[in-house]
């Protein structure tokens, strides 16, 4: 991916203009090639870009080409034969996502869109309005990393939610046009999972086939795989042609493959464990063509989560029917007529089983998280958020001395750094906020940003006023002055808090 390395106060609208247009210092383009982690969650267009999927999403998968996972796919070619004269190759994207010009992939989507009967089915939006919209996802790439700040300079933006739906879009008009303008017969089969498309053509247009595809648009460029002693690796299955030109498919494992699964000793909930059993062995059920085959790939599993800690129990629990593995329990089972409510908490052993036995009473369905992630700790593709740049929190602001030890506790939908400045300046109304008295009256007295405590964020508006609510109750800052609050808590809260002040 080439990325366009630019410094804090370089950064300016748009690419088209020069630097010197908006008042800033020149400078020199440069293209260097990086390639991180991007996700743009928390993005100014992350939201915008959810709301065009759900949209444009529906449109996926319609072409007869399209595979939805690898059981669609062995689906579709167990009764395939392969004849003498024909061979199974596969075709992979090179660098799919910033291969794709925005402007080009945004003219396919439009064509999908208008003559789409069912949009009105679910926006009110025109194709129009949509397009101009998904425009400005796609090309919103700017992104910090290691303290700088780049644009992407080429293809759709990296970890934006519409951006898959795009390119599959894009790929379902490119596979119409290759296949249909090839000058010789086309590929018997022509299966595609995003970038990677599994395909069954004579041998005589292998090569001149691929070059054909190469050829079709001046940004997508194939690789090639061709099937070696008959057999041939695509997404996680491995599609093997017998003397009389059936197939059969088993599971494939890269040669890397360690055979690690997660412990059975770890810290998880034991359906998490549970959950590894069956996965691997409905994958085994749903790939898997021979019976012989299957059988060995049974046994090849238990053999490598014994290994792993399993014991002949968790299997037998893993892989009993659904209705012959459920135990009468002690707590009172969920109430379907009723409204359920879903609670996740982190998971500790011995803990949060005794909690979801309770909560199940209340029909309240529990869920797990893991409490402390190895991922958490060690991996690390964003930069951190100064504390000023935060918006959506309640805060804390502390004056920390031998003499004073005063405490204000606000929320704020701005910046944090925005509401601190607000707080230690009066208005032009005359208006004066807590801190601004307190440090007027008491000469030498200052709150200071990098001290402040980000007690919690939430971006919904009336939840943040009751968040504000329960941490002025249980910190009880000195500086709040009555009636400042947005929101009042029940009695019912204020009898707990004296309660637990009392013990």
């Amino acid at each position: 991916m080439c990325l366009h390395k630019k410094s804090l106060l370089q950064i300016y609208p748009t690419g088209e203009q020069s630097p010197a247009f908006y008042g800033l210092p020149k400078i020199h383009k440069k293209e260097v090639p990086l390639r991180p982690i991007v996700s743009s969650v928390g993005s100014v267009t992350y939201e915008l870009s959810r709301f065009l999927a759900d949209i444009i999403g529906p449109l996926v998968g319609k072409s007869e080409h399209h595979i939805k996972n690898s059981a669609d796919f062995v689906n579709k070619i167990k009764d395939i034969r392969v004849e003498e004269d024909e061979i199974i190759t596969s075709y992979d994207v090179c660098s799919l996502f910033t291969s794709i010009p925005p402007k080009r992939a945004v003219a396919v989507v439009r064509d999908f869109l208008e003559p789409d009967t069912t949009l009105g089915e679910r926006t009110s939006l025109s194709s129009k309005q949509i397009c101009d919209l998904l425009e400005l996802c796609l090309g919103c790439t700017y992104f910090v990393y290691n303290g700088q700040y780049y644009q992407q300079l080429h293809g759709c933006a990296m970890g934006s939610p519409v951006s898959p739906i795009v390119v599959n879009l894009y790929m379902e008009r490119f596979e119409t046009e290759a296949l249909s303008t090839f000058p010789d017969t086309p590929p018997a089969n022509w299966f595609r999972y995003v970038d990677d498309t599994f395909s069954r053509l004579k041998k005589t247009n292998a090569d001149k086939f691929f070059q054909h595809i190469n050829q079709i648009d001046d940004n997508i460029k194939f690789t090639q795989e061709m099937s070696q002693n008959n057999t041939l690796p695509f997404l996680d299955s491995k599609v093997i042609v017998e003397e009389d030109g059936l197939i059969n498919v088993d599971v494939y494992r890269k040669p890397t493959h360690t055979d690690q699964y997660l412990a059975f000793q770890s810290h998880h909930p034991l359906e998490q464990k549970l959950g590894v059993i069956k996965t691997l062995f409905h994958r085994a059920d749903t790939i898997i063509t021979s019976e012989e085959a299957k059988s060995n790939e049974h046994r090849h599993l238990k053999d490598a989560l014994n290994k792993c800690g399993y014991r002949q129990w968790s299997f037998n629990k893993a892989l009993k029917p659904s209705h012959e593995s459920k135990k009468p329990s002690n707590s009172k089972p969920l109430d379907k007529k009723k409204k359920t409510v879903n609670a996740t908490i982190p998971y500790i052993h011995g803990v949060s089983e005794k909690l979801r036995r309770i909560l199940q009473n209340f029909n309240i369905a529990t869920n797990f998280k893991p409490h402390s992630t190895l991922r958490q700790k060690l991996v690390h593709p964003k930069d951190r958020v100064q504390k000023g740049t935060k918006s959506d929190v309640i805060y804390r602001l502390k004056r920390e001395g031998p003499q004073c030890n005063d405490t204000y506790i606000g929320e704020t939908s701005q910046p944090l750094k925005a509401r601190y400045k607000q707080h230690c300046r009066a208005t032009a109304s005359g208006y004066s906020s807590a801190i601004y008295h307190h440090t007027q009256l008491h000469q030498g007295h200052s709150f200071r940003l990098d001290t402040t405590d980000i007690l919690d964020r939430e971006p919904r508006w009336y939840e943040r006023g009751v968040k504000e609510a329960i941490y002025e109750r249980i910190y009880n800052p000195t500086l709040n002055r009555k009636g400042g609050l947005r929101v009042e808590l029940s009695s019912s809260f204020a009898t707990q808090r004296a309660m637990e002040v009392s013990r």
